[in-house]
């Protein structure tokens, strides 16, 4: 049998149990993987016969039984093991699954005494040429109240060999005019707060679906955080003063661990303090490498924090003040004096000095035939007007220009073959054509619309943005990409209403990207 890991910490001790009944279906939150190499990945689960009372199964450790083969009627099992659901993760299950063959389809599933969770689908990684094209779905920014999630649904349809999950899996915040579901409260702030929004999407069978259609890989935006928060500053830290400050770590502290109990990670991405390296590479063969890039944990905050834009922050009473000058993002002049020279400061960064070393290493000793950046927020700089003037985002890559033309001058110190830059955030579908200050044109940006959210049109703004080659604002959705040795199709998945559970889809518009071309062509 292939071996596998458990948690790899010293964990508390407690009452063990392999056998036992409940009131209720255990597995109500389905199966997940994740992190796949050439000879695994990891399995998720959680035991939740009380999905919102999970005080209910107490401090007893649980013992599941997992299963891997290579049929679904799992008649050829090639591992199996045990893994243990241990309170002090709310007894998730993370499994990493070792010693199977690369390049094929797997079926997992877990079991505890009677009871047998659904069954996963899941696959390793080829080495060397692959033998058939990746086919990959692009998602990003899922609120569970402002619409359904047919996306996911649709996704799990496709059968896709990866999900690429761009950020905002969850939101913190309640909002919207209208919700097809409501949060159980108004902005999750406390670990049990956080761990209960996951509970919530997790239920969702949608979701379930697409988790359990094919391995994923995550990296984190804002919202599971804190909107636009940036390392240890939070959105609102200049509305709250000191007190939102010193609170903050803690909070995002609690949102990480809530994160990692609920999404198929391997334990070994966690460090001390609930902090977790999520950024890394994952090779498909000699056809692509995926480059998982986070763009929260170690940015510098945001430049020019006083722009007149308004935000809206709490006051004592509860209610919704309207506050210039608060933390996260804002619409700034980009040639205005003071804040042009804090855009142009070197030492803001926004991947942190360590990731940007990483990036650069892994980028020069690349031999794949495509270069995937998979991050959260827009790559391409978007100029919009404000009464005449330009105006830049300082949230997205925008107001980090140094640290981007370092990225661009790695890509080109080591001529990085096809790279392509997927991107979530903005609730809307862009292709855009990257280029670098000096107009060297380097590759195409996908920009996905979010799985359920307000939609964003900004199709006011094109005249001004000559490098956005397709721009569509008004439909949720995700982006199906078939990817072979000589091209990358994209077609971007529309979903007609989000607001109807059982809605339709259409294909917006499909691209293409043609090896050695740093453009995209519509088809």
């Amino acid at each position: 049998m292939a071996a596998a890991a458990g948690v790899a910490a010293v964990l508390p001790a407690g009452p063990v149990a392999s056998q036992v009944r409940f009131g209720s279906y255990p597995f109500q939150l389905g199966v997940a993987s994740g992190d796949p190499s050439a000879d695994g990945f990891v399995i998720w689960t959680r035991l939740a016969p009380e999905p919102f009372a999970p005080e209910a199964l107490g401090n007893t450790i649980y013992e599941l039984t997992w299963e891997v083969a290579e049929d679904q009627a799992f008649a050829r099992i090639r591992a199996s093991g045990i893994g243990l659901a241990r309170a002090h993760v709310l007894h998730a299950v993370h499994v990493e699954v070792g010693g199977l063959e690369p390049g094929r389809e797997y079926f997992y599933r877990f079991r505890l005494g009677k009871y047998e969770s659904p069954t996963g689908r899941a696959l390793t990684c080829p080495v060397g040429e692959a033998s058939r094209p990746l086919r990959f779905a692009v998602a990003c920014c899922a609120h569970y109240e402002q619409g359904f999630f047919s996306a996911y649904r649709y996704i799990a349809d496709d059968r896709p060999d990866l999900v690429l999950m761009l950020g905002d899996y969850i939101y913190e915040d309640a909002w919207g005019e209208r919700r097809v579901r409501l949060f159980d409260t108004p902005e999750a702030q406390t670990l049990t707060d956080y761990r209960r929004r996951y509970t919530q999407y997790r239920t969702d069978p949608d979701l379930q679906a697409a988790h359990a259609a094919c391995p994923w890989l995550a990296v984190w935006d804002d919202h599971e955080v804190d909107n636009d928060y940036a390392g240890v500053t939070g959105e609102n830290e200049v509305c709250g003063g000191a007190g939102v400050r010193d609170s903050f770590p803690g909070r995002r502290a609690a949102a990480y661990q809530a994160y990692f109990e609920h999404m198929p990670l391997r334990p070994s991405r966690l460090q001390s303090g609930m902090a977790a390296r999520l950024y890394g590479a994952l090779d498909w063969g000699r056809l692509a490498r995926f480059y998982l890039l986070d763009t929260r944990q170690y940015r510098s905050v945001q430049a020019c924090p006083n722009a007149p834009t308004p935000w809206r922050c709490d006051n004592d009473r509860g209610r919704k003040i309207l506050y210039s000058g608060a933390g996260g993002g804002g619409f700034v002049d980009p040639e205005e004096p003071a804040c042009k020279a804090a855009l142009a400061d070197p030492a803001r960064t926004m991947l942190g000095a360590e990731q940007e070393r990483w990036l650069d290493a892994a980028l020069a000793d690349s031999r794949a035939n495509w270069n995937v950046l998979t991050q959260g927020v827009m790559f391409v700089t978007i100029l919009e007007s404000w009464n005449g003037s330009p105006r830049i985002f300082t949230d997205a890559w925008a107001g980090y220009p140094p640290a981007r033309e370092r990225l661009l001058a790695s890509l080109a110190r080591h001529q990085t073959a096809n790279p392509v830059v997927l991107t979530g955030d903005i609730h809307s579908f862009w292709v855009n054509e990257i280029a670098n200050a000096a107009g060297r044109p380097f590759g195409v940006e996908l920009v996905s619309s979010s799985i359920a959210t307000s939609t964003t049109d900004k199709s006011q703004v094109l005249p001004l943005n000559p490098q956005v080659r397709f721009h569509e604002g008004n439909h949720c959705g995700y982006i199906r990409c078939d990817l072979d040795r000589d091209r990358l199709r994209a077609d971007l998945v529309a979903i007609d209403d989000r607001l109807d559970p059982r809605s339709g889809r259409s294909v917006l518009a499909s691209f293409e990207v043609r090896a050695g071309d740093p453009h995209a062509h519509r088809i």
